[in-house]
């Protein structure tokens, strides 16, 4: 079985999210309640606790404090299954040791099986704006409105979980146990494509095309660093503090969100015209660590590769279609036409010249046919003149999250300003 995740914008009256900020602060006190009975216990008895006896000490705190009892019976138990879990993944040497948690960083509540009840489905707008709107009973909070974009399952709904994010936004998420996409048997004329990843160009094709690099976070860098500075004018945990707080979330949401709406079209995209999809495998931390300048670090966090790698791979495995990850080392060095290295290429060269043969290409061009070479994937024949490929319709982004403070490139996929040369061999 596979794990599925549907997320859904939920909006709510004041009352309800003020019920909400409450239970999220009893939640978090019950955590740490958890976490001093076990410090105790350890220290009386040199051993923890197992599951059900935290999922137990849960319920019987609820019992004994009416402060608790604002909580769900089930809501109650998966604070201690949280607390569990954390523990498991320090003993497993994946994280530190859970500590104290803090009020204004617990923004989740789950609701593992029952509590919650969806109601009243329906579908407003027309055309483009057609959706669908649902109304969402969460026992001991209240009633949302969910706005429906896609289809959801319910009859496969395993657990119900509503988080407030720093920026204030509440959103619901509906995790699906669905089985397991098998994968397609590919034949010899299936289509392939390689990708090779960037910062002047985020990705470029094997087939020509390119999608230019948008740099969420470097045009948002200006607003947030404004934002920030007003953060650190404001006394700690004050009112204004919280409000500054959320602003800054708000313009750090927006950068998240811009950048995965562009992955997941990228990938719907490539998904829907291939069959299989080569990547380079990339050490992402090494090479922002590697960075020579602050700005060429910044930029290498900005392209978030390793997220658009995962958002590919997701794309394709969810259709059943494959991905293979094929090692980075030299791809940009090496000539697609003789495989020898070009080791007098520098990061300022962006065209690819092989001082042996005398192939020249674009650089990130040369990397995909590359990519795709090495997993051997290259067209047995290849014509004589190449045409260039006709632009792609726009990708309709549209910045979300607030008014567009600065004006932005057009995003959009476009056919590499070298093409391959008329001939090959």
């Amino acid at each position: 079985m596979r794990v599925r995740a549907y997320r859904f914008r939920a909006y709510s009256s004041k009352t309800t999210a003020g019920v909400l900020e409450t239970q999220l602060e009893v939640a978090c006190k019950l955590y740490n309640a958890l976490l001093h009975a076990e410090q105790g216990k350890y220290e009386e008895n040199k051993r923890t606790m197992n599951k059900t006896e935290l999922r137990q000490l849960a319920l019987d705190l609820r019992k004994q404090n009416p402060e608790f009892q604002v909580l769900h019976s089930q809501v109650a138990q998966q604070v201690a299954d949280r607390f569990y879990e954390a523990r498991q993944r320090f003993f497993e040497g994946l994280a530190n040791k859970p500590k104290k948690k803090k009020p204004h960083r617990y923004l989740s509540l789950v609701y593992p099986q029952s509590g919650w009840r969806l109601s009243d489905i329906r579908e407003v707008g027309l055309g483009k704006n057609k959706r669908k709107k649902a109304r969402l009973r969460l026992s001991k909070i209240g009633f949302f409105t969910l706005v429906i974009h896609r289809d959801l399952p319910l009859e496969q709904v395993s657990q119900v979980c509503v988080k407030m994010y720093p920026s204030g936004r509440v959103y619901v998420i509906f995790t699906v146990e669905e089985p397991e996409t098998q994968e397609q048997a590919l034949d010899e004329p299936a289509k392939a494509v390689g990708v090779d990843l960037g910062i002047e160009k985020l990705a470029t094709l094997s087939d020509g095309r390119y999608l230019e690099n948008p740099r969420p976070l470097e045009r948002s860098l200006d607003r947030i660093r404004v934002l920030q500075r007003s953060l650190s004018r404001k006394k700690f945990l004050s009112g204004n503090w919280f409000k500054s707080k959320r602003r800054l979330a708000k313009e750090y949401e927006h950068v998240k969100n811009l950048r995965r709406d562009l992955f997941f079209k990228l990938g719907v995209l490539l998904a829907q015209e291939y069959d299989l999809l080569v990547l380079e495998d990339l050490d992402t931390e090494g090479l922002i660590q590697k960075g020579v300048t602050r700005t060429r670090r910044m930029r290498l966090y900005d392209s978030s590769f390793s997220e658009l790698r995962a958002v590919l791979e997701w794309e394709f495995v969810k259709r059943g279609k494959l991905v293979l990850p094929v090692p980075a080392f030299n791809t940009s060095r090496e000539c697609f036409l003789c495989g020898r290295i070009n080791k007098g290429l520098t990061l300022e060269d962006r065209v690819f010249h092989c001082p042996y043969c005398g192939f020249t290409l674009d650089r990130d061009l040369n990397a995909s046919l590359v990519l795709l070479r090495r997993a051997g994937w290259v067209p047995p024949s290849v014509p004589v003149e190449l045409r260039p490929i006709p632009p792609l319709p726009s990708l309709g982004l549209r910045r979300q999250g607030g008014a567009v403070r600065q004006e932005a490139p057009a995003f959009r996929l476009g056919v590499a300003h070298k093409l391959l040369p008329t001939k090959y061999t």
